[in-house]
């Protein structure tokens, strides 16, 4: 097996990914993390990963950073200028449009449709004061939302560079293998608490002001509260698939349950 470069090895999907690989058994030296920040990759070089810096955002990425790979995982960024831009022709549109790219190039590929992180709708801040008000806020009305956590994801990754050739040329939607109403998360937050929880619709303005105030950055702020949320309520994200459970096993997916379990241990 040649090595393995990582886009945005400093970052938590990246992160994430680079501990799964080492522990399915790739070497450190196998793994070219790729970074922006080099205060940030002191703890990869640490672990005898090679570290070499490529911002492409900024061009800064020449072809060279490649060199000696033969795999790459390649996470897309998430600054506020792309999330505007892909917002003006329609996300899924962008999504396609670049994988229909890759393809044209002939290089074998696999296509991890990611769904949403679990720890921007699920937060600790969202989840304790919806028990200490009694009420759990959403734009979705009633419509349910499938999310997996960022560790499973990096994850499914892992798992498909670990066994690359079981995976050329496929697609997989990347969710949880079930979809999950709000009012669902408040009746689980009513079962482990003992307190009364009820759902109640919000709005995107609120949905934003309350994520800026735990620290969201912009970019996702825009994400959730405008892009996605507002989606929701469409049933948007209500399509699930086996395909994470088919990588990682379905035992090993953190469940909403689990989440608020940990919270209010």
């Amino acid at each position: 097996m040649g090595k393995i470069a990582i886009v945005g090895a400093t970052g938590h999907f990246g992160g994430k990914a680079i501990d799964f690989l080492l522990k399915g058994g790739i070497k450190p030296s196998d793994i070219i993390a790729l970074y922006r920040n080099e205060s940030k990759a002191a703890p990869l070089k640490e672990k005898g990963l090679e570290i070499r810096l490529a911002d492409y955002q900024s061009g800064q990425y020449p072809p060279s950073v490649f060199d000696g790979a033969d795999k790459l995982l390649f996470i897309p960024g998430n600054d506020i200028e792309n999330v505007k831009q892909k917002s003006e022709f329609g996300m899924e549109n962008v999504h396609v449009a670049t994988e229909h790219a890759i393809k044209a190039t002939g290089i074998p590929y696999t296509f991890l449709r990611n769904t949403f992180y679990t720890e921007y709708f699920l937060t600790e801040k969202d989840l304790k004061q919806a028990v200490d008000t009694g009420v759990l806020e959403t734009l979705s009305q009633g419509k349910k939302i499938n999310f997996v956590t960022r560790e499973d994801m990096a994850h499914a990754a892992a798992a498909v560079l670990l066994s690359p050739q079981d995976h050329l040329n496929k697609t997989y939607d990347i969710t949880a293998p079930k979809a999950y109403s709000y009012q669902e998360i408040a009746e689980i937050l009513t079962e482990i608490t003992g307190k009364p929880v009820k759902t109640q619709e919000t709005t995107i303005e609120k949905r934003v002001a309350f994520l800026d105030s735990i620290g969201v950055p912009k970019q996702f702020q825009l994400f959730d509260g405008v892009l996605s949320q507002a989606k929701f309520a469409r049933g948007w994200a209500e399509g699930t698939s086996s395909a994470l459970a088919d990588l990682i096993g379905k035992d090993t997916i953190k469940s909403p349950k689990q989440i608020i379990k940990e919270i209010f241990a």
